[in-house]
């Protein structure tokens, strides 16, 4: 349903964001904004991240299945790069509103690795350059300057990946993932039994970290670096975990940061952003749930499809938002954890 106003009523039919009003009131919840959506509001702190009257905007539709969406700082014009997964391409938003497509194919027909669709989760390395978590590829790869792309993990102890989903950088060097199996629906293709959280060195090094999640997805860190936080898409199991991060860069016992099976909201925990307040802005049920750095939920930004992922952009407060067949945003008051413009 195609959001409008919450201010009338047109033609008989409730407004997606009317609709969203009348829940929220009967939680207690306060609902703003405007749009293409509404904000949730669950707490006042919330308050200090997005304003009252904050107007959520679509930018583009469409597409087959959005993802990963990476803001890319240039000389020649800063542009967002987000993942289209069933229609195999990165596609490409630049300031003044133009979509084109940067990636075509990602995975090549011919590839032996056995995987599905194109890419998912998209990041930036410590030199700004992109870095691609490959479903139909089953790997982690840099897309160098000429075009060309380097993999940099393909395998663990041998065993090819399954689906690299999602990936963060620490200020060390390595970098964090997740492996879960989305991407290789044909189980005897599988060569990893698991769906796993790993780390990758500087060295290329891939290492182990935890593999009793049922669905790793979203991957991020908190602004000190010492927690590394993970998103379990599962349908029942819909949590947020926190994991302490060492001196030598291993994980210690994770925690559940945050439970989000109470929201009775559709959706999974999936792909998120981490502000410079240690805020989480995660999809999950209902839409990007906001987690503060204590694990509470002070509120939910709300669009007419279930997000699958988030990140900020433009001059780093604005959250954009990758929904099924649509791309979003929003215009915060905070920014965007390390973002470079």
């Amino acid at each position: 349903m195609q959001s409008r106003s919450i201010s009338f009523l047109q033609g008989g039919v409730l407004p997606f964001a009317f609709l969203l009003l009348l829940c929220s009131l009967s939680l207690g919840a306060q609902v703003t904004g405007g749009g293409q959506g509404a904000v949730e509001r669950l707490d006042p702190a919330l308050d200090a991240l997005i304003d009252l009257s904050a107007t959520i905007e679509k930018v583009g539709g469409g597409f087959g299945f959005v993802e990963g969406p990476a803001w890319v700082p240039s000389a020649d014009g800063s542009y967002l790069l987000f993942s289209d997964i069933p229609e195999n391409k990165v596609r490409r938003l630049d300031a003044d509103g133009t979509l084109s497509v940067a990636l075509d194919p990602v995975t090549p027909p011919d590839s032996p690795a056995g995987g599905t669709g194109g890419s998912n989760g998209l990041a930036l390395d410590l030199e700004g350059r992109v870095i691609l978590c490959e479903h139909g590829n089953r790997r982690i790869a840099r897309l160098e300057s000429d075009g060309t792309r380097t993999t940099l993990a393909d395998r663990y102890e041998g065993k090819r990946l399954n689906s690299p989903n999602d990936i963060v950088f620490h200020s060390s060097g390595s970098a964090y993932f997740t492996d879960p199996t989305y991407g290789v629906p044909d189980k005897s293709l599988r060569e990893v039994e698991w769906a796993g959280i790993y780390r990758l060195s500087k060295d290329g090094k891939v290492e182990l970290l935890d593999k009793g999640l049922a669905n790793p997805n979203g991957i991020g860190l908190s602004p000190d670096e010492k927690t590394l936080y993970v998103a379990n898409s599962h349908p029942v199991r819909r949590i947020w975990m926190a994991y302490p991060i060492e001196a030598d860069g291993s994980t210690g016992q994770g925690r559940v940061h945050f439970d989000g099976s109470s929201i009775k909201a559709q959706g999974v925990p999936d792909g998120f952003a981490v502000d410079e307040k240690g805020n989480i802005w995660a999809s999950g049920p209902g839409g990007i749930v906001v987690i503060d750095p204590t694990g509470k939920h002070i509120g939910t930004v709300k669009v007419p499809e279930q997000p699958a992922n988030a990140g900020f952009g433009d001059d780093g407060r604005t959250l954009y938002m990758t929904a099924r067949t649509g791309l979003y945003r929003v215009k915060l008051k905070v920014k965007g954890l390390r973002f470079r413009e």
